[in-house]
């Protein structure tokens, strides 16, 4: 049964109130006291009486049709204001009663089709006629004849409702016009006759109105798609029906469900941008039906587009109960107006520019994210072929608490945007001449027994070692990490202040020194040493300070998230939109636009950029914030003398590795590798100094990583197969040249995969492997260059060595142009997934004036 009507939604017309009644006349006895119409006995007392009498009885007529077809529209409705809520009963009444002539009641009395079109004209007609004289023998007709009356819902709105439900008696299939007509008449109508209840009573200036009509739109048609979705089984199994053009139900695929769910956000994104503006009696519900819908949306997308076909998404009932209780309390806060009518840009739809985004939008900003690329997600990309589907960037899930404390920050969570599993192992080392592979669980315990059968002695060192990390962890993220240094007073702590003497110590001796300190076995210094890769860096280059990354990977946990890595992206890009956020791809930024006036500093106005066809567009704003590579920032979008960063500095810096990135799909199981492996030489300084020192070379062999996601997730693959992703450090020289399908790359990339490939057949004990793969597909240090604009073609961003870590990495903000702040990798905090979430918020605290050094308060009511 096609379900209808978005519930209590924004929209509408210019209320036309009806003229000035006469009053009618009164009965005998003018001084009799006036009896009311839940007391009066049938036929008693005045016209007037009997009249109220009436319309109690319509509007109760009204109530229970909610009552007893939709438990969420009617949580809705009862965060209505009293005298709001009984005309949006009415609405909806009439709704369901149509709604029964075309798919259930009418077909359950045996009533054919034919004769269901009359009942159905019949019912249009007297609606329109009931409205224009005010009175319907039909109860829950005459209730919404009483609220078209009230709130000027006229036959403009009324008859394409009903054109859309005769659609459902002729029409099996949709093409785009008849369904663009079909949504608006079931529910975009639906939400503006509801938008003129909610401003009955409020006159609102002519532009306002006409945005709030806009987003009632765009909420009613969200709502009707995730119903589309929602009901498929019942759509296409039971009634023949496929509303969406070009999609057969019986081969419903992910990246359909996935484009349409695109399409549903960004309407959801778009009504939400206006919420906030409706009066306070409809705003609650409102924003509670809204994020119902915006919750059935994650949850679709959540589900297998297969097993949409036999099951209906739901929300269970405490959900729902906590999604209102968060929107009363939102509704109830007075909107956050400082930056409000502010326009802001921002370069890049990678994570942090998304997540600046969404937080830039929450906090009131009108944001427009503008990405070179056809899709979001930048370096956290996803490659599908041939039914393989690889993360072609981040692959760790580290430092989970940041994550959850972003979403906690947007209203959300962790817990209810992923799906997190907790690998174990962690990871599996592979060394050169180790005859059997070394299995590293998060485990504090583990890791002392584990370091202790490798060396004797190793073990308390190894605990020495990572509390020392875990108390430089949570000094990093309480004083140094969500902190833009705009002033160093906030680190005068006395936590900071006692450790200085070990921050000293860390920060001038190298990780390499700590690791072989530590242990004397190559491969547990390897382990202890690896997380420099994380930072782009090498072992001896970076600051000891860092082996707080020991203790996110041995003592804390590894976890992925279902689905893969762009899942994260998903979820920080579905918030933002959900927040007002607006994201154009193909969008290439080719210019930062800036004006000077006759005495101060230049001021960042607003950006040029150039579509796929060429043609230049200019867009303005109050606010740019760089996403994108700082080095193309600072060098090709401003001019000479207004950049911070101009090339001279950029040459006394140390650029991050580049990197060989194989993809591989394998016929058949690969057990002897876990999610996660590396691959250590036993001479890896003579691996790094390949990479960093000059003249560089690719190292041969190498020390590589393998991520193998299929191990935990079966959808990356096709059934009978194996997902690989393979990362070979290189150094960072587009010379090197871009990879391709099949072998087809550049002849550099094309050896070193070829040699990873062997190498892991080799140490692994894995012979066939080379003849077992299917698909192979290479990316190398030119792609970086040509598709993200990376410094030299790195994978990762400038190496955090001492020069280039903390308040020394480079400021979040142009000291030249005012207005033009930076976020991503490639600024402070950091590289990774979890230094570009806090980089957003570094960002919203710097343009609030915030210098506190801890991360932003969560919201009072996030979502569980």
């Amino acid at each position: 049964m096609r379900r209808r009507g978005p519930g209590p939604a924004g929209g509408g017309r210019p209320a036309r109130r009806p003229g000035r009644r006469a009053a009618p006349r009164r009965g005998r006895g003018h001084g009799a006291r006036p009896v009311s119409a839940a007391q009066a006995p049938v036929g008693a007392g005045t016209p007037a009486e009997a009249a109220a009498r009436y319309d109690a009885a319509a509007r109760a007529a009204a109530a229970t049709v909610i009552r007893r077809y939709s438990t969420s529209f009617g949580l809705a409705c009862r965060l209505l204001a009293p005298g709001v809520r009984e005309h949006v009963r009415a609405v909806y009444a009439l709704v369901r009663v149509a709604d029964e002539i075309v798919d259930g009641a009418s077909a359950g009395a045996g009533v054919p089709p034919g004769e269901a079109r009359r009942l159905l004209d019949d019912l249009e007609a007297e609606t329109c006629a009931a409205t224009a004289r005010g009175f319907s023998t039909n109860l829950v007709v005459h209730a919404f004849a009483r609220t078209a009356r009230h709130a000027g819902i006229g036959e403009d709105l009324v008859r394409p409702f009903f054109a859309s439900m005769r659609a459902d008696l002729s029409e099996d299939r949709h093409s785009d016009d008849s369904l663009d007509a079909y949504v608006y008449g079931s529910a975009e109508v639906v939400g503006l006759m509801c938008l003129q209840v909610f401003l009955a009573d409020r006159p609102v200036p002519a532009a306002e109105r006409a945005e709030l009509v806009a987003g009632a739109r765009r909420l009613g048609a969200a709502f009707q798609k995730v119903n589309f979705l929602r009901d498929l089984a019942e759509d296409y199994g039971e009634l023949g029906r496929v509303y969406f053009p070009g999609v057969e139900p019986g081969q419903f695929s992910e990246a359909q469900k996935h484009r349409l769910l695109d399409d549903v956000d960004a309407d959801l994104a778009a009504a939400r941008a206006v919420i906030d503006d409706l009066p306070r009696s409809s705003r609650a519900a409102v924003l509670t039906a809204h994020d119902l819908f915006r919750e059935l949306s994650a949850r679709i997308r959540a589900t297998p587009a297969r097993e949409l076909l036999r099951t209906r998404v739901r929300v269970p009932d405490a959900r729902k109960a906590a999604l209102a209780a968060a929107a009363v309390a939102r509704a109830r806060r007075p909107r956050r107006r400082g930056p409000r009518g502010r326009r802001a840009v921002v370069i890049g739809a990678g994570i942090a520019g998304l997540a600046a985004a969404g937080l830039l939008a929450r906090d009131g900003w009108d944001v427009e994210v503008l990405e070179r690329g056809g899709t979001t997600g930048g370096r956290a990309g996803l490659l599908e072929r041939d039914g393989f589907r690889f993360d072609t960037g981040p692959s760790w899930y580290l430092m989970p608490e940041v994550f959850d404390h972003f979403f906690r920050l947007m209203g959300s969570s962790a817990a209810r945007e992923l799906e997190l599993q907790r690998l174990d192992p962690a990871y599996r080392v592979f060394g050169e001449n180790y005859a059997e592979p070394l299995d590293v669980r998060s485990d504090l315990e583990h890791t002392v027994a584990q370091f202790e059968a490798v060396e004797p002695g190793a073990g308390a060192r190894i605990r020495d070692y990572l509390v020392s990390a875990r108390r430089t962890y949570e000094l990093a993220v309480d004083h140094f990490l969500y902190t833009s240094y705009a002033s160093f007073a906030p680190l005068l702590t006395r936590a900071v202040v006692r450790s200085l003497p070990g921050l000293a110590r860390h920060l001038t001796g190298s990780l390499h020194d700590l690791a072989a300190r530590t242990v004397g076995d190559t491969r547990l210094r390897q382990v202890l040493g690896y997380p420099a890769v994380f930072l782009a860096s090498a072992p001896r280059m970076t600051p000891s300070l860092y082996h707080l990354m020991s203790h996110m990977d041995l003592a804390d946990s590894v976890q992925y998230p279902q689905g893969g890595f762009r899942t994260v992206i998903g979820a920080v890009e579905r918030l933002a939109r959900a927040h007002g956020a607006r994201i154009r791809t193909g969008a290439d930024v080719v210019r930062i636009r800036t004006e000077r006036a006759s005495a101060g500093p230049a001021r960042a106005r607003g950006v040029v950029w150039r579509d796929a066809a060429g043609a230049e567009y200019e867009l303005d704003a109050d606010l740019v914030v760089s996403a994108a590579d700082l080095h193309h920032t600072e060098t090709a979008l401003l001019p000479p003398e207004l950049r911070t960063y101009p090339e001279r500095w950029w040459r006394r810096r140390r650029s991050g590795p580049g990197a060989v990135l194989v993809m591989l799909g394998v016929r058949g199981a690969l057990p002897e590798l876990a999610h996660h492996s590396l691959f250590f030489t036993e001479d890896w300084d003579a691996n790094f100094a390949a990479i960093f020192e000059e003249p560089t070379r690719v190292p041969d062999p190498a020390s590589v990583y393998v991520c193998r996601p299929s191990a935990t997730d079966p959808d990356v693959a096709p059934a009978g197969h194996e997902n690989l992703f393979v990362l070979i450090p290189v150094p960072a020289d587009p010379g090197l040249g871009a990879g391709g399908p099949d072998g087809t790359g550049a002849p550099a990339v094309e050896a070193a995969a070829d040699r990873a490939i062997d190498q892991i057949a080799a140490w692994a004990g894995v012979p066939d492997l080379r003849e077992r793969i299917v698909v192979r597909h290479t990316v190398g240090p030119e792609d970086f260059r040509r598709d993200l604009n990376s410094w030299r073609g790195n994978v990762l961003g400038p190496a955090h060595v001492l020069r280039q870590s903390a308040f020394l990495r480079g400021s979040n903000r142009s000291r030249k142009v005012a207005g033009l702040h930076y976020c991503g990798g490639s600024t402070i905090p950091g590289i990774g997934l979890p230094m570009c979430l806090i980089s957003a918020e570094i960002l919203l605290k710097d343009l609030r004036g915030d210098t506190s050094t801890g991360p932003l308060p969560e919201p009072a009511d996030p979502a569980p």
